[in-house]
């Protein structure tokens, strides 16, 4: 089966199979006049040739929004949604407890891969990555790939990509920012460049603390707990000659989180205190050599370490209430070919060795896969442009996945540009899914993984949890999950009526299957807690449109808005309503049960049918002033089932829209000296149950610090040289 799959993946490359593809590309905000996209391809392209659909967000909009927080800047930007819903259904079927995350194209954000310089970031918690790891100051721009990047990346890239690039040393400088916010928050960024001929040197470092907030008095502790975080870059390239040159670049994150709040361990709460502390930390070295102006080669080793351990004790004893510990790594060495220019084929193989060791796993777990990813484009001078490729990966758990993906751009005037693009992606199931071992000392329910389901239901019954009449024959086998699998289809049309106006319309299609979700075993401990585990189950699909206007009026105006119409539903409760096969109870007396129609069926819990962005920036330069406002909405979205079905299909399972308005003001004081005023969140909207992130209202400072001795012009041929073709 192997070398069959081989063989397909062979011709694939070789012939690339005239499958459907698209482009397209959202300009936000402020677009420098030099834009590279990298991620798309994994080459440097510029916007007019790519044929993907990529959004991309600016240093300078970063900067103008006075932000320290990634995930707002995300937020803002067309059909990327804040997806936090403690209590409902995320798309997996499981309670996310774990925080904010992504939604992108309709899908959770266990879907999205998140990059920092193109290599992943590891340590998610329930599908959930915390992006507060990732300090706004270093970064340069962030790209969003829209749709399956299975073909380049692998899994966990079927809903799209976003890769946050940071800044890379072209010149002496130093970068220092001061910020004070709401809620006692301080910040303090330090950024320094350092170049020679054959050096350039980046420091980066960056102190971030809250004392938190409470949006519910009436709960003892707060919503968000008091915290500190350090972050610190470190990169260097140097020179070796005019044909290599070495690239080394290292990160550390550490959180500091101090815990109160209530635990029920009998008829009475009782307080715990203590600590949670994450961190993470990674390096990455990229050696760079040209063989001639048409063949490169790169080799990077990428090395990353995850840790979360919280530790609490009770208040009143002092004694050990519970301590929890996390600990992933991920080793992935990777080589990549170029070959050409215009006519670009790229190739590459590489292999990922991770580990996760937890205190809700038996032991220490590991995932190892090789891939061999390939990508052919075509230019021409009609602004056609066509790219195809293909990954084949091979775990050690699972059989090995070919994916493929083609798009074209083709020009329909000088004014309108079509693309289209159709891929399809795959995603392995996590460590969670196939090894967790975790009962929940306070309620009581346990959550197998498929792995652990057999010996787990062995263990209960031999400690006395399970009633010894219960057969656990029908689980006692081998519960091996499958990957889940996507095909995406995105069609794009741009509109540039003149140069200072876009306006781009898209239209999106993702069909997942073998989905993974958790269910109830049909029986329960002796305390009558329910059993968990996972299993491949569900279809569905996401399906939508956005649209993008950017207008400049004058020099001092810049308009964009955007938005999303979004439709995600579940193919097989589509099937069961049709057959009239789904009934709703009433959670009311007299509890009166009737059938679900169809049009009751809201779909996917925690999706926005509507979404829309607003973002306006104007610029007086005779009084050296920026101002920026940015708005989101978000429509109603399906909560948490309240009848008994598990499908949304009552309006009393939604929580209600609302609208996120932010703005800041910069001011220019001398060449070196900027201030900044800003207001997030200034409706003052916030939700404690279902949305527990807004934290209300809030106000900053910054006092930004800038200066900079500029290129020689030795220098400014290093740096061409440097990034000609950095991959």
């Amino acid at each position: 089966m192997l070398q069959k799959l081989s063989n397909i993946f062979i011709l694939v490359l070789l012939f690339n199979s005239p499958c459907f593809s698209q482009k397209n590309i959202v300009i936000d905000s402020i677009k420098t006049l030099d834009e590279i996209i990298v991620t798309a391809t994994r080459t440097q392209r510029s916007p007019g040739k790519l044929a993907i659909p990529v959004q991309v967000i600016s240093r300078q909009y970063i900067r103008n929004s006075g932000s320290q927080k990634l995930i707002d800047i995300l937020q803002q930007q067309t059909g990327l949604v804040l997806a936090d819903n403690p209590l409902g259904a995320a798309l997996q079927g499981y309670p996310n407890p774990f925080g904010a995350g992504i939604q992108l194209q309709g899908l959770d954000p266990a879907y999205t891969l998140i990059l920092i310089d193109g290599e992943p970031l590891t340590g998610r918690n329930a599908g959930i990555l915390n992006l507060g790891r990732i300090a706004i100051g270093s970064i340069q721009q962030v790209e969003i790939v829209k749709g399956p990047a299975t073909s380049l990346y692998g899994s966990d890239a079927m809903a799209g990509v976003i890769n946050v690039i940071t800044e890379k040393p072209t010149y002496n400088k130093t970068n220092a920012q001061l910020h004070y916010a709401t809620y006692n928050t301080l910040g303090l960024t330090v950024d320094q460049f350092i170049t020679t001929k054959k050096i350039q040197l980046q420091l980066f470092g960056n102190r971030y603390s809250s004392n938190g907030y409470d949006i519910d008095k009436n709960i003892y502790g707060k919503t968000k707990d008091p915290f500190t975080d350090y972050s610190f870059n470190a990169k260097i390239n140097y020179a070796i000659n005019a044909k290599t040159s070495l690239d080394i670049s290292t990160r550390y994150f550490s959180e500091t989180q101090f815990n109160n709040y209530l635990v029920y361990t009998g008829p009475d709460p009782q307080v715990v205190k203590g600590t949670t502390v994450e961190n993470d930390k990674s390096i990455y070295t990229q050696l760079l050599h040209t063989f001639s102006d048409k063949i490169m080669a790169a080799l990077k080793l990428y090395a990353s370490g995850y840790g979360n351990n919280a530790t609490v004790y009770l208040q009143e004893t002092n004694k050990l209430f519970e301590k929890v510990f996390l600990k992933q790594t991920l080793i992935k060495p990777e080589i990549q070919f170029d070959f050409g220019k215009k006519q670009q084929f790229i190739s590459g193989l590489g292999y990922n060795h991770e580990t996760i060791n937890s205190s809700r796993y038996t032991s220490e777990k590991d995932l190892s896969s090789w891939y061999l990813f390939s990508q052919k484009e075509w230019h021409w001078d009609q602004g056609i442009n066509i790219v195809a490729g293909a990954r084949l990966d091979k775990s050690n758990y699972y059989k090995a996945q070919i994916n493929p993906r083609v798009a074209f751009t083709l020009p329909l005037n000088k004014k309108i540009l079509f693309s289209a693009s159709v891929g399809t992606g795959f995603k392995t199931p996590d460590f969670r899914q196939q090894f967790l071992n975790f009962t929940n000392s306070l309620v009581g329910y346990t959550i197998f993984g498929a792995d652990e389901l057999s010996n787990g239901l062995k263990q209960l019954k031999q400690t006395g949890q399970l009633d010894q009449q219960i057969n656990i024959l029908p689980w006692s086998g081998t519960n091996k999950l499958v990957p889940e699998k996507s095909t995406g289809v995105n069609l794009s049309v741009k509109y540039t009526p003149e140069k200072s106006s876009t306006l781009c319309f898209d239209i999106f299609r993702n069909d997942i299957r073998h989905l993974i979700e958790s269910y109830n075993l049909p029986f329960t401990k002796i305390n009558n807690q329910a059993i968990f585990s996972y299993v491949n189950v569900s279809r569905v699909f996401t399906e939508g449109a956005d649209m993008n206007i950017n207008q400049s009026l004058g020099r001092s105006f810049t308009v964009c808005a955007g938005y999303q119409y979004l439709i995600a539903k579940d193919k097989d409760v589509l099937k069961k309503l049709e057959h009239d096969t789904i009934y709703k109870r009433e959670p009311l007396p007299p509890y009166n049960t009737s059938i679900v129609n169809r049009n009751d069926y809201g779909g996917l819990f925690n999706r926005s049918k509507n979404s829309a962005t607003l973002q306006v920036n104007y610029t007086c330069s005779k009084y050296h002033c920026i101002v920026n406002v940015a708005g989101s909405y978000r429509g109603r979205f399906g909560y948490n089932d309240i009848n008994g079905n598990n499908i949304l299909d009552d309006s009393r399972e939604y929580a209600g829209g609302y609208v996120m308005l932010n703005s800041t003001i910069s001011k220019k004081i001398s060449g070196d000296f900027q201030l900044q005023f800003g207001a997030e969140n200034i409706l003052n909207h916030t939700d404690k149950l279902k949305l527990p992130n807004l934290s209300g209202r809030t106000f900053f400072m910054n006092v930004n610090f800038n200066f900079s001795r500029g290129e020689t012009n030795d220098q400014k041929k290093i740096n061409t040289n440097n990034n000609q073709k950095q991959l």
